[in-house]
């Protein structure tokens, strides 16, 4: 017996040397928890400094067989210069030598969202004139006009009614468009469009009037440093809103030969707006006003236009009535009177 429990104890101590002497069994190392995947933030879109500003390419217009040719590159450049100088939009140079069936592939290159053509039609001492202006990215005409014109000033008339017909087409009909300093001139080309307006002026004359040799070119008119915002024009009944927006047009271009002048954005009060609409620059005035109608007990009707000039901080400065047979004539009358009065808009 003590001989078998002697072996046992001998047994048991060779075990546990055994496993003394054994390395330990290596553990696996705990896994790392699975890495994610990294999150890709999507890009954040950055509009282009430009994004709100609509770019304009202009056409020569068509022209008859047997008419300068000039005439069409002309009125481009009219319509180019007084559209950049309203301000709102991106005017490029008006270009030559592009095909009618080109007109929409040259835009697009150029990058352009509008772009405008148009044919003239001589009529006597006159002509008539289409405008179009062309939707670039889907190549349909968005708006049409037909004048009848014979001067430089009506050419440039039609100018602003195509400008607010782009501005609305982009929705910013209502946004305050930043005007121009008013010691810097209207310029004098567009983009590189190097013809000046007098020189245009006597293409224009030498197309639609042949009445001998040109006389001398008239001394460039000075205008005061002081410049006048242009308001948009309001009125009750008859008028309606195609007709303000042709009248306030009409005050531009009248305002336009004796000041310095821009546009201004659409106010329903312009004494309370005046601040806003000045802006920095706060030497200016405000030109507004508003159509009505006379109809006396006996004879023909007349338009009655009362300019109103209010300074940058809301006060009237003077106001001008006008009268005439049409909106044209009522307001050059009261532009006329104000003018007179304050030469240098002061």
């Amino acid at each position: 017996m003590r001989r078998l429990l002697g072996t046992i104890a001998l047994l048991l101590s060779a075990v546990a040397l055994a496993a003394a002497a054994a390395p330990p069994t290596p553990t696996s190392p705990p896994s790392p928890p699975p890495t994610p995947a990294p999150r890709v933030s999507p890009t954040p879109f950055v509009a282009p400094s430009n994004a709100a500003t609509a770019t304009v390419l202009i056409y020569p217009f068509d022209v008859q067989t047997g008419v300068d040719a000039k005439i069409g590159f002309a009125i481009a450049s009219i319509l180019a210069q007084e559209m950049s100088a309203a301000g709102g939009l991106n005017v490029l140079a008006v270009p030559n030598g592009v095909k009618r069936t080109n007109f929409l592939d040259t835009a697009r290159a150029q990058h352009a969202d509008f772009y405008i053509s148009g044919y003239v039609t001589p009529v006597g001492d006159s002509a008539a004139v289409v405008e179009q202006v062309v939707s670039v990215d889907s190549g349909v005409i968005l708006f049409s006009q037909t004048a009848q014109v014979q001067s430089v000033a009506d050419v440039a008339s039609q100018s602003l009614l195509a400008r607010a017909q782009i501005l609305a087409f982009v929705g910013r009909g209502t946004q305050n468009i930043q005007t121009q300093s008013t010691n810097t001139p209207a310029p004098s080309s567009t983009n590189g469009a190097q013809m000046q307006i007098h020189g245009i002026g006597s293409i224009v004359d030498s197309v639609f009037h042949h009445k001998g040799a040109a006389g001398p070119s008239p001394t460039p008119l000075v205008k005061p440093d002081r410049g006048v915002i242009v308001a948009p024009i309001t009125a009750t009944t008859p008028f309606g809103a195609s007709d303000l927006s042709n009248a306030t047009n009409e005050l531009f271009f009248a305002m336009q030969r004796h000041y310095r002048v821009q546009m201004a954005p659409p106010a329903s009060n312009v004494a309370q707006a005046a601040d806003a609409i000045c802006g920095a620059n706060r030497n200016n005035t405000i030109a507004g006003g508003t159509l009505a109608q006379n109809v006396p007990k006996h004879g023909r009707a007349e338009i009655v236009f009362t300019l109103s000039i209010y300074t940058c901080f809301g006060a009237v400065l003077d106001h001008a009535v006008g009268k005439g047979a049409t909106y044209k004539s009522a307001v050059d009358a009261a532009v006329a009177a104000y003018a007179t009065a304050h030469p240098d808009n002061s």
